[in-house]
């Protein structure tokens, strides 16, 4: 059900914060510009695109089921850790 279609790797080495953006079909649904994030700890959590107008940031997709946002999050680290031997 999950599938990511392309990923864009953007990280600067040695910090933690922004790894990359993905592109993640769900169904017959593509969303753009998933960010995959490492935090502190060394663990990888991803946040789903937002718009930012003036000084406020609006959320464009909003996953409710925390079961689907897991697997999101689980296709794009495991693409991530193969493709760059993470």
């Amino acid at each position: 059900m999950v599938e990511v279609v392309k990923f864009y790797p953007f990280e600067l080495p040695g910090r933690r914060g922004l790894v990359g953006y993905a592109d993640v079909r769900v169904g017959d649904i593509l969303i753009r510009g998933v960010k995959l994030l490492r935090n502190r700890y060394g663990g990888y959590y991803v946040q789903m695109p937002t718009l930012q107008s003036g000084d406020k940031t609006y959320p464009v997709v909003e996953v409710v089921s925390r079961d689907l946002l897991e697997e999101i999050r689980r296709k794009v680290v495991d693409l991530y850790r193969e493709r760059f031997k993470i």
